[in-house]
C-alpha cells in the first residue's frame, strides 16, 4: 500500500516508510530514534558535544579545574597547555564525526565505531580506577561524576552500535 496520496504530504516531506525529504520541514522527534537513523543521532549529538567542548575548552582551559585537582601555580600551567591541547584533538573529532556521518561505506563506518567503543571504554576504566583510587586527582563532585557518566554513556552508545 501507498500512503503516500496527496499533495500536503510531500509538502511536509514526508515521503512514507523510513525515507525523509530533508529540503522540507525538518523530521519529527521521533525519526531520529528510528533503527536506521540511531547511528546518525548518535554521531550527530557526539559531533555536536565535541565541537562545544573543543570550543570552550580551548578559548578557556580554566574549565578543566572542574574536572580535576590542581593545586599550584605549576599544575594549573601544565592543566592549561593539557587542556588546551586535549580540547583542540576534541574539536577535530568533532570534524570527523561530523563528516564520517555522511560516509556511506560499511566497513569504514565500523570502523570508526568500533575504535570510539574501545576509546570510551578504555577512558571509561581509566576514569573509574582513578577516581576509586582516591589519591585526589579526579574530582569526585559534580562535574567529575558527570565526566564518568558521560564516558559511560558513550561506551554504552557505541558499543550499542557495534555489537546488536
Amino acid at each position: 500500500m501507498n500512503y503516500n496520496t496527496g499533495y500536503a504530504n510531500t509538502q511536509a516531506g514526508y515521503q512514507g516508510g523510513a525515507s525523509y525529504n530533508t529540503r522540507a520541514a525538518s523530521p519529527p522527534l521521533s525519526y531520529h530514534f528510528l533503527p536506521r537513523q540511531r547511528l546518525n543521532t548518535l554521531l550527530l549529538l557526539h559531533s555536536l558535544s565535541s565541537f562545544l567542548i573543543g570550543f570552550i575548552g580551548y578559548l578557556n582551559p580554566s574549565t578543566a579545574m572542574l574536572f580535576f585537582s590542581m593545586e599550584s601555580a605549576r599544575e594549573i600551567g601544565v592543566g592549561r597547555i593539557l587542556t588546551r591541547l586535549f580540547c583542540s584533538l576534541i574539536f577535530a573529532q568533532g570534524i570527523m564525526i561530523w563528516r564520517a556521518r555522511k560516509i556511506n561505506d560499511g566497513e569504514v563506518k565500523r570502523a570508526f565505531i568500533l575504535a570510539y567503543f574501545v576509546c570510551f571504554l578504555c577512558s571509561t576504566v581509566a576514569l573509574l580506577m582513578e577516581h576509586g583510587s582516591n589519591q585526589g586527582i579526579v574530582d569526585g563532585k559534580f562535574f567529575g561524576v558527570m565526566k564518568i557518566a558521560v564516558m559511560m554513556a558513550l561506551t554504552v552508545g557505541y558499543g550499542w552500535v557495534s555489537f546488536f
